[in-house]
């Protein structure tokens, strides 16, 4: 009875305050465009260590960090909800979001129930399943994978993975990178995010399924990530790239 009374206050968040968090986390579009520069993408990326952990920058009090329990509740609870559709095709039960949320209000990260769920016994099945995976898939690795991630994907041993495969690969390899400037310099990531953004929204816009994500301004992009935290920024990546890589896959 719980379980279910703290749900419908979710919905309930959701339906009366969730106009008015978006206008406080929504970045205007600037209106004079600047060139924004690729930061270096190192060839090879090593996992990050345990010493490494603690050279990592540390963001200032950002926008998010300034909401009350509700509104940051809200939030999670719709990152929740969109990172299953994504991953999975299907909606969060209940108790998933349930759980989950208790993990993100105990400190839990984002980037940490992501791979949990790609890692899993459920998400293991979805990569057996005999699925052949696009051409137009195949073409946004082969591209997206050149540019920002300076790596070389041969087509031909692309096609030997199913698409599930094939996104948790590639969504892995972009976390890597994004650590890796997590350690280097913040300002790198926020022009690799916002120039990523810019991409894939020019190439792929209708895919995005909303207006920010379809903004083609990469200053925005750029302005929205200077003002969220680190895990919001990744969060963005994981279900951006997704949601590209479904709709890619459907268009087969």
């Amino acid at each position: 009875m719980k379980k279910l009374i703290f749900i419908i206050s979710l919905l309930f968040l959701t339906i009366f305050i969730g106009k008015e968090v978006r206008e406080k986390l929504t970045v205007p579009p600037l209106e004079v465009e600047s060139k924004i520069s690729m930061p270096e993408i190192p060839v090879e990326i090593k996992k990050i260590t345990d010493t490494q952990v603690y050279e990592k920058k540390i963001k200032e009090e950002t926008e998010f960090d300034r909401l009350n329990p509700e509104e940051k509740r809200q939030y999670d609870y719709n990152f929740i909800q969109e990172l299953f559709l994504v991953t999975r095709k299907v909606e969060a039960g209940d108790e998933d979001v349930v759980n989950w949320l208790n993990v993100l209000e105990q400190e839990g990260s984002r980037e940490g129930i992501y791979q949990a769920l790609v890692l899993d016994e459920i998400y293991t099945g979805l990569e057996g399943m005999n699925e052949v995976s696009s051409e137009r898939l195949i073409n946004f690795l082969v591209k997206f994978g050149n540019k920002f991630l300076n790596k070389s994907f041969s087509p031909e041993s692309l096609k030997k993975l199913n698409p599930f495969s094939l996104k948790r690969i590639f969504t892995d390899h972009l976390l890597d990178l994004m650590e890796y400037y997590e350690v280097k310099d913040l300002d790198s990531l926020y022009r690799w995010y916002a120039l990523y953004s810019e991409q894939l929204a020019q190439d792929y816009g209708p895919l995005m399924k909303t207006q920010i994500r379809s903004e083609t301004s990469g200053n925005y992009h750029y302005q929205w990530a200077i003002k969220m935290p680190l895990q919001h920024i990744k969060s963005e990546v994981m279900i951006k790239t997704h949601l590209v890589m479904n709709g890619l896959q459907l268009l087969n």
